[in-house]
């Protein structure tokens, strides 16, 4: 179990990590947003206060590979942000998954324990009850013996009372 929570806690850890660089990409795109901005903002300042159409073509075309370059950079970061959204949704999953097997299994050695709790109580009822099965039996034994000590010699006296009462009631020849 204790190896289970170490690998829960990695991907913990692991998810944490991944969301700290996609939080990082994000502050990246956002600069590079801002600064394809400010560039859009300055190549059409520069446009409009420059008076001859050379340096007008030139800074069209620096702006927009520039801009070009920039767009570039941003689609790149997004892949790279998309990636990482689903590697990091991924091991999520994973440790979703890790934590379920590792409670179904909890579950199954505690519905276990009470299987075997219960049976030690029902073994230890059966055994109360042959205990006393036990007793009853003895004490059934014990006193049907002191019943037939008790009687043998009445009925030892009896035989013999009734032999002597025999020879007496003969008529003699």
């Amino acid at each position: 179990m204790d190896e289970k929570n170490k690998i829960i806690l990695a991907s913990a850890k692991k998810d944490m990590e991944v969301s700290e660089e996609i939080g990082d990409l994000r502050s990246q795109l956002s600069a590079m947003e801002n600064t394809m901005n400010q560039l859009k903002q300055v190549s059409f300042s520069n446009f409009s206060s420059q008076g001859s159409t050379v340096n007008q073509n030139e800074i069209i075309q620096q702006s927009q590979q520039a801009a070009n370059q920039l767009q570039q950079q941003i689609q790149g970061f997004r892949n790279q942000t998309q990636q990482q959204k689903q590697q990091a949704d991924q091991q999520l999953r994973q440790a979703i998954q890790t934590a379920m097997t590792a409670l179904t299994q909890a579950n199954q050695q505690i519905q276990a324990h009470q299987v075997l709790e219960q049976m030690g109580q029902l073994i230890d009822q059966t055994q109360g009850q042959l205990f006393q099965m036990s007793q009853q039996s003895q004490n059934m034994v014990s006193q049907q013996g002191q019943q037939s000590q008790s009687q043998q010699p009445s009925q030892y006296g009896q035989s013999i009372q009734g032999q002597g009462m025999q020879g007496q009631s003969r008529p003699s020849h």
